[in-house]
């Protein structure tokens, strides 16, 4: 479909490809992969001919279109359903043909002249499926989380997101011969991602692919090529495929490397030892062309992640964040009525839903970025918050470079410390010494999450964190946010990545929430169960069964009654003594504050009572050693529950 003969390409002194050369064959699916700067977009931009290239050709099989998603998002006065069927240019001039000989038609008398050209016009609209394009756009519209409502609505009304979705759609309406998809699901959910991997898996042209998602990758292509310091390699198979091909590729290189380097070493002492001698003239001649010929054996580039922990938050109480009865509506739109949840210490949960449910408004009111209309939103013993969304790079100082950046932000750290922590997230040499107005997007991304782990709060939230960064940031964040002590609440569409360090996932649907303990792949596991489930409830009660329902009931409620039983005499003492010690431990903060307001005053200092002073210092530090030991039993006494309750669920 698409042949790339010895491209060359350089901005400056560096050299984005060199002499790249690469086949993409009729229905092949191609992932692109290579880290942030390496020229995957550029590569992209060659081959759509909207940026040019120094050396090399691009040839296009005879006829094959191609086509991919426009990142630039004009201005649109039709509806949302209007801008996907406009992909096509033809068949708009077509339509526009009919629709003004209809007119005529129906304001003058009919000819055969009329009659016959609007016969040809619908032929040949029909030929080019023109009837079938509506309720094909529904359909992808609706894949993609639009609502009958939605696709009726101007599509100026929009966010960029949501129009990056129409986008997506008029490209796959379109159904070009190729498509080059840029990180296709970075403005998607989760149910977007998993139903374009669907359509995706259908198509019948070639796709060259760029992602972050490992496991879209995964379940899509049957090749990979990495572009790396300017050159492409090629691996079959799919993502997991090219990891464990590419270790065995980079071993073999690096040990033919240390046998040339062997080699050199030798031919070098023989030229150094026999220089001198006329004897030998010849075959050190003979030696150093050999040296000056002789093709360097290139080892792969180290993409190996700097070893670090992560700052860690100050410890928080057991509850981290609570909502009671809570009330959000947008307009009529009701999202939430009565809602009530607990968020507990050390609990990494991912939202997720369909399109609309609520996770975004669920995540920024918990973040305190909007707020409820009633209710009670109140957070924990100790309990601080952070948010992250893509918009939080843009409120980096542009005038900064990126080590100042961090600089304003991290005083309690040394130099040594935000240097290692920049590295981690791939700035290292002078990149520090670039200024925030020049960085990429990813680059902006990358900062902000570095500086929001530097001094991590005890609750993250984080919306689409890994939206514009690699796999190797994508690694790098999954690892920290693994090696967090902190609770922390996210949405994300990418499910590997989700996989690396979420304990809870957390299904938003209508207003309501359900729990699952796990990770996503868990999660979908259980899901899975739950419609299986269904499925043979729905079978076994559409046949006769011999055992009564009223039977069954009263079986199933004897059995949910000895399980209360039994949960709640174990649960009981743990319980009793957990409200004691909640009440001693307010009591004992109750009685510090008071402490603390009495040394806070200057009255006690200018008294010159010492003894008083003295008496008042020493009620503060047993405050606080009992404190800390109401703390660590209530630590004690929590967990203890957690586990037997954990333990419950999974028995369920």
């Amino acid at each position: 479909m698409i042949y790339l003969q010895n491209l060359n390409k350089q901005f400056g002194p560096k050299k984005i490809l060199k002499d790249v050369s690469f086949h993409l064959r009729p229905r092949e699916r191609v992932g692109l992969i290579g880290e942030n700067g390496t020229g995957k977009t550029t590569l992209f931009r060659i081959i759509m001919k909207t940026e040019s290239v120094d050396a090399g050709k691009i040839v296009f099989r005879k006829g094959a279109q191609a086509a991919t998603l426009e990142q630039e998002l004009n201005a649109y006065n039709g509806s949302v359903l209007e801008r996907v069927i406009s992909g096509d240019y033809s068949l708009q001039v077509i339509r526009k043909k009919m629709d003004d000989l209809e007119k005529k038609m129906s304001s003058e008398p009919t000819s055969e002249a009329l009659t016959s050209n609007y016969g040809k016009l619908q032929y040949q609209f029909e030929q080019l499926n023109g009837y079938d394009r509506e309720p094909k756009a529904c359909a992808i519209l609706s894949g993609l989380g639009f609502t009958e409502e939605k696709i009726k609505k101007p599509l100026n009304e929009f966010s960029g997101g949501w129009r990056m979705r129409v986008e997506m759609a008029r490209l796959l309406l379109q159904n070009p011969d190729i498509l080059l998809l840029d990180e296709p699901t970075n403005h998607f959910d989760l149910k977007s991602v998993e139903w374009l991997e669907g359509f995706l898996k259908n198509y019948d042209g070639s796709l060259l692919l760029i992602s972050h998602d490992r496991r879209f990758l995964n379940n899509l292509v049957t090749k990979v090529i990495e572009l790396d310091r300017g050159t492409l390699t090629a691996y079959p198979g799919n993502y997991n495929d090219f990891e464990r091909l590419k270790k065995e590729r980079e071993a073999q290189l690096l040990s033919e490397s240390i046998n040339q380097q062997k080699r050199i070493s030798e031919i070098e002492r023989f030229i150094e030892r026999f220089r001198a001698k006329n004897t030998k003239a010849t075959q050190v001649q003979s030696r150093i062309k050999m040296l000056n010929k002789l093709e360097r054996v290139e080892t792969m580039t180290n993409s190996k992640t700097v070893g670090f922990r992560f700052p860690q938050p100050v410890r928080s109480g057991r509850i981290s964040m609570e909502l009671k009865n809570v009330y959000k509506s947008y307009g009529t739109n009701i999202v939430y009525q009565n809602f009530s949840i607990k968020l507990e210490r050390g609990w990494k949960v991912a939202f997720v839903g369909e399109n609309g449910a609520g996770k975004s408004t669920l995540l920024k009111l918990m973040a305190g970025i909007i707020s409820h209309d009633s209710g009670k939103i109140q957070s924990g013993h100790n309990v601080t918050r952070s948010y992250y969304a893509q918009h939080q790079a843009d409120t980096l100082d542009p005038q900064k470079t990126v080590l100042e950046s961090m600089d304003e932000l991290s005083h309690n750290l040394l130099r040594t410390q935000i240097r290692t922590i920049l590295g981690s997230f791939l700035f290292s040499g002078d990149d520090v010494n670039k200024k925030v107005r020049i960085l990429s997007g990813g680059e902006r991304s990358r900062l902000s999450l570095a500086r929001m782990l530097a001094l991590p709060s005890s609750l993250l939230f984080l919306d689409e964190p890994t939206n514009h960064l690699d796999m190797r940031s994508c690694e790098v964040l999954s690892g920290a946010l693994a090696d967090y002590e902190g609770t922390l609440c996210i949405i994300s569409h990418d499910r590997y990545f989700l996989d690396g360090f979420v304990n809870r996932v957390w299904e938003v649907k209508q207003g309501s929430l359900g729990e699952y303990v796990g990770n996503y792949s868990d999660y979908e596991n259980k899901k899975s169960h739950e419609g299986e489930m269904e499925l043979s409830s729905s079978t076994v009660s559409s046949k006769k069964s011999s055992v009564s329902s009223y039977q069954l009931k009263n079986n199933r409620k004897r059995t949910e009654a000895e399980n209360r039983n039994i949960k709640h005499q174990k649960l009981k003492p743990l319980k009793s003594n957990l409200k004691k010690i909640e009440t001693q431990l307010e009591e004992v903060l109750t009685e510090k504050k008071t402490t603390e307001s009495k040394l806070a005053s200057s009255d006690i200092y200018e008294s010159k009572n010492k003894a008083l002073l003295l008496e008042i210092l020493n009620q503060q530090l047993e405050l606080t050693n009992e404190e800390n030991a109401l703390t660590n039993e209530w630590d004690k006494l929590s967990s203890e529950i957690e586990k037997y309750n954990e333990s419950n669920i999974k028995k369920n």
